[in-house]
């Protein structure tokens, strides 16, 4: 309902004594009587003055209370219901535990996704083990085999070199050795006849001395080898040596064979980098299941609980039920938070604005609110009248507010102070626009006027009219510009 604001100095109308009252009454009666016996000459009007003052704008409409905050519950985790602590249309505080889970099939799959990490963590590590031990395998069969073929190489050509001396022993004469011996005796005769007419201090005597040494040395080792020619032991020694030689390389070809079986053995157990990375991949999803169930397990054991303060207002959910992640179960809206949603026409539209203060009656109790939200588009309503929601925020919400309930709002929009204010039964209005009739010298004038804000009472006059001039507020006949008029008694 459209009101102005008391606080305000207004001049208003007062009530006339009673004396005077019976003394309008009369004038209208003697002069109504008269006007019927006699010819009419004038009007019988009532007229006002505009007074200063100031005046309140605003709108009275209804809407109905709704929660600014919402809350959709969907499962947390997949699992079955145990308990339902809450229906549809229940006050519930922050905190309060609304769904719980049937916690020991959580425990059982906690348990299970458990002893299954922990089976693949031990079969990873064991794998993980048997490949270094493998690959160790592999790098000592690697070294030996290397070692083994240098060691069988060597031997085989110490072995040929045996055999060879074998049998250059065999090939070599006593004759060819006296020859040579004989060619060796001559050469360091005559070296030592001419080291005899050198000099000693000279370079050539040193030459020749060195000449001479070295056939001196070859024809020891002569002596040597034909003694040991002639010698039976020279020759099982050397047959002895190669039975060695040959025992050794068999032992070598031996012990490289269990080198090359380790080889081939540990090499096919050891791990490649796409085998490694499948059993990694494999032990890291073990434990990521064992984490969702974990997470699940502690996840449902806190339960769902009302985050605020606020009204079930839907309940999908029963006990027992098995629900799914992702279930919707619960809608919750906070009662510490409320609003009134109403719609607007194109004449009230024009007037709100985010901000204004607003006196919201519910359920006969008394709130403050203001106007928070203004859509902006347009919805047509049953009529296919263009209307536009708005939404009025209550400051002091208590628990006697119930969502969903009709609500009186009176909102206050635009406020003029110190205006020039009229009665709005004296404003007439054509197709011209917005007009008073006042009393001139008796005579009736029209006075367009613009109109400012208007109230149940009263109505701005931004232009057109003064303190001072006489407004007709009641016209007991018809009347008309350039009418002579009687004016009653003016009306405060």
């Amino acid at each position: 309902m459209k009101k102005e604001n008391n606080n305000q100095v207004k001049r208003k109308r007062k009530k006339a004594p009673i004396i005077i009252s019976v003394v309008v009454i009369l004038f209208v009666i003697i002069r109504l009587v008269s006007c019927a016996f006699t010819p009419a000459e004038t009007a019988l009007v009532t007229t006002t003055s505009a007074i200063r003052g100031e005046l309140q704008e605003s709108i009275s409409t209804s809407g109905t209370v709704a929660s600014e905050m919402k809350k959709i519950f969907f499962a947390p985790v997949s699992g079955t219901v145990a308990d339902v602590a809450v229906a549809a249309g229940d006050a519930v505080a922050a905190g309060d535990i609304l769904v719980s889970y049937n916690m020991e099939e959580m425990e059982k799959a906690l348990t299970q996704a458990t002893l299954q990490q922990k089976k693949s963590e031990a079969g990873y590590n064991g794998l993980l083990t048997d490949n270094s031990e493998n690959q160790a395998k592999l790098n000592e069969a690697n070294t030996n085999l290397e070692v083994l073929n240098q060691q069988i190489a060597d031997n085989e050509a110490y072995l040929k070199q045996l055999q060879e001396n074998l049998d250059q022993n065999q090939r070599v004469t006593a004759n060819k050795l006296a020859d040579e011996n004989y060619n060796l005796n001559n050469q360091l005769q005559q070296l030592q006849e001419e080291l005899k007419e050198l000099a000693q201090d000279s370079r050539e005597y040193a030459d020749k001395a060195a000449q001479i040494q070295e056939l001196t040395a070859k024809l020891s080792r002569n002596q040597y080898v034909q003694s040991m020619v002639s010698s039976s032991d020279y020759v099982a020694s050397i047959q002895s040596e190669i039975t060695d030689v040959q025992e050794r390389i068999a032992g070598y070809e031996e012990y490289k064979a269990r080198m090359e079986s380790q080889k081939t053995t540990s090499e096919a157990a050891v791990l490649d980098g796409y085998d490694k990375t499948q059993y990694e991949v494999d032990q890291e999803l073990a434990a990521m299941t064992y984490r969702e169930a974990e997470t699940d397990y502690y996840t449902a054991k806190q339960g769902i609980c009302a985050e605020f303060n606020g009204i079930i207002t839907e309940c999908n959910v029963v006990e027992g039920a098995p629900v799914a992640e992702g279930t919707q179960l619960l809608t919750l809206e906070s009662s510490d938070n409320v609003k009134i949603s109403f719609s607007a026409s194109k004449s009230d539209i024009e007037k709100l604005e985010v901000g204004q203060q607003t006196e919201i009656t519910i359920s006969g109790r008394t709130y403050e609110g203001q106007v928070q939200k203004i859509n902006r588009m347009a919805t047509p309503n049953a009529s296919n009248t263009p209307m536009v929601g708005v939404e009025v925020h209550i400051n002091n919400p208590d628990e006697n507010i119930i969502l969903g309930m009709d609500a009186k709002l009176e909102i206050y929009t635009k406020k003029a102070e110190n205006a020039l204010l009229v009665p709005v039964e004296a404003i007439n209005a054509d197709r011209d626009g917005d007009f008073l009739y006042v009393v001139e010298n008796g005579v009736i004038v029209r006075k367009p006027v613009v109109c400012g804000i208007s109230s149940d009472s009263f109505t701005e006059i931004v232009e057109g009219i003064t303190e001072e001039d006489q407004i007709v507020l009641i016209a007991y006949t018809d009347i008309e510009e350039g009418m002579a008029v009687t004016v009653m008694p003016q009306l405060q």
